[in-house]
């Protein structure tokens, strides 16, 4: 009696075992594979790579997905959401794609996968009102205001300033505004996107110095529970990038980094 007992045990755990790998495979399996509509997370408030145009959602970014995806013949929603949110959706799930002029760093490699760059060389740079003394160089921000957008490149790299009066703004409408009515003594911001606002508002209305040593470059990050989604998208890109769709994308968009 005693023997069977432990046959049926042991029975019972072998059962249950093969359940919980078969589950755990499956769901795996499941995560990894390509949903039927993959979802882009972007934040539309950063021209020329995402903003809203006539209701809709445009940009070098926007084009640049539009393309992977209509060559992989894969259907994709964009959703526009705002920046501190997009890593932690893609972390849950929510969205699979950003594709935000992000730029790839170690601790957020961490949380997701990057694309290879699809941009490089693009500067930060200081501007300042042209009615001010000129500031040429990061040492003259020390004791004023500087505007930067809340967890962009900028943002990280002037925390690392000391004496700095920090003012972080969501985006670079704001951040102009901001400047441009004298709340601020400078703005530091990527100069691709500077250029829209700058030719808004009027370029000889700044002063404007690049940062040596700090050129941006862009990626876009993918949800590290779909590596196949990953890899189609790099291929893609790859092929982009070698029969001259990126640059065409580039002109259109006046993005010269």
């Amino acid at each position: 009696m005693q023997t069977k007992n432990i046959l049926i045990t042991i029975i019972t755990i072998l059962i249950l075992s093969s359940l919980f790998i078969w589950f755990n495979i499956k769901k795996k399996v499941a995560r990894s594979a390509i949903p039927n509509i993959v979802t882009v997370g972007t934040n539309a408030e950063y021209p020329p790579f995402t903003f809203i145009k006539d209701d809709k959602t445009a940009g070098f970014d926007i084009d640049l997905t539009t393309e992977i995806f209509k060559r992989m013949n894969q259907r994709f929603e964009i959703k526009d959401m705002s920046w501190s949110t997009l890593v932690p959706s893609l972390q849950l799930g929510r969205i699979q794609v950003i594709a935000a002029g992000m730029t790839p760093t170690p601790q957020k490699a961490k949380n997701v996968f990057f694309t290879r760059p699809y941009l490089k060389g693009d500067p930060l740079v200081i501007i300042s009102l042209a009615k001010n003394p000129p500031i040429k160089t990061v040492a003259q921000l020390t004791g004023k205001t500087v505007i930067v957008n809340d967890g962009y490149t900028a943002d990280r790299y002037m925390s690392k300033i000391k004496g700095l009066n920090l003012q972080r703004l969501q985006s670079p409408v704001q951040g102009f505004l901001s400047l441009n009515s004298g709340r601020a003594d400078a703005y530091v911001i990527a100069k691709c996107a500077a250029t829209p606002f700058l030719e808004k508002f009027g370029r000889v209305k700044f002063n404007i110095i690049e940062i040596p040593g700090t050129e941006e470059i862009y990626a876009l990050a993918v949800s590290k529970q779909y590596p196949k989604l990953l890899d189609k998208i790099q291929k893609i890109l790859d092929i982009i990038k070698k029969d001259g769709t990126l640059q065409e994308l580039k002109n259109k968009w006046k993005i010269k980094c």
